[in-house]
């Protein structure tokens, strides 16, 4: 079958079912993962179609809608919401960093927010990554040594993990900023994929000091994978939408709580 048969049939199917999933085309079409992929991807850049995790809506629908139902927000999306709040955390997470040292950023929107910042405010730094999202945008600051973790590219986040990571233990890290999805005073601190956690963990112990970046939205949400407890953390900055009672509940747990 031709692509642009392919890609037909694909928007017949999305027209009938409301939704397509990746594993059912490529059962139903007889073709690779990799190349739906690159067909989703295509017919998202001719506005035909929109990307979630998984498979494609269509174009009307509500992406964050469609993902949030199955536990997940793609990174794609996750890199336009609240970003006014993320900007903020960071502005106030700069101020725990000086000329120099070395730190270490895990993945994802508001790890990104944190990487245009250091790159923006300081001349020399060391930053461990394996975000391929913040080592670009690092890159372009001469004065940063950026240190990108090898691995298996994840395609969903842009990050390097698995096994390769143990280069980790070489390191020594200054200073730890941690996205995480939920911040609960009960469960602790959590995220949704097993590969990145592990890889958070590690950077997390070989810390001198580890402060979560978490917008209001992550507080009382617990992810599928425990990190760590929120008193096993220096800090925890987060903006003013973070409701009284909650704050308070995280604070009576242990945490130290920044608010901006």
């Amino acid at each position: 079958m031709l692509a642009r048969q392919r890609q037909k049939q694909i928007l017949e199917l999305l027209e009938v079912n409301g939704r397509v999933h990746t594993a059912e085309l490529v059962k139903l079409l007889g073709v690779s993962s990799e190349t739906i992929r690159k067909d989703l991807e295509l017919l998202d850049s001719q506005g035909k179609l929109t990307r979630v995790h998984g498979g494609a809506v269509p174009l009307d629908e509500d992406p964050a809608k469609v993902s949030a139902a199955s536990g997940y927000v793609s990174l794609k999306i996750r890199n336009t919401q609240n970003m006014e709040q993320k900007a903020a955390i960071a502005s106030r997470a700069l101020e725990m960093v000086k000329e120099g040292q070395s730190v270490a950023l895990d993945y994802g929107s508001t790890s990104q927010m944190m990487a245009m910042a250091l790159r923006d405010h300081f001349s020399r730094l060391t930053v461990i990554t394996y975000s391929i999202q913040n080592a670009l945008i690092l890159a372009d600051n001469p004065g940063i040594t950026v240190i990108l973790l090898g691995g298996i590219l994840s395609r969903d986040e842009l990050t390097l993990v698995d096994e390769f990571s143990t280069i980790l233990d070489n390191f020594h890290i200054d200073i730890m900023f941690m996205s995480v999805s939920g911040v609960d005073p009960e469960v602790g601190l959590t995220d949704q994929r097993l590969s990145e956690m592990r890889i958070q963990n590690r950077m997390h112990r070989l810390a001198g000091r580890t402060v979560v970046l978490a917008d209001s939205s992550k507080f009382g949400r617990a992810g599928l994978l425990k990190i760590c407890s929120v008193q096993d953390v220096d800090a925890i900055i987060t903006d003013s939408g973070a409701a009284p009672v909650m704050r308070q509940h995280l604070q009576d747990a242990g945490a130290n709580l920044i608010i901006v």
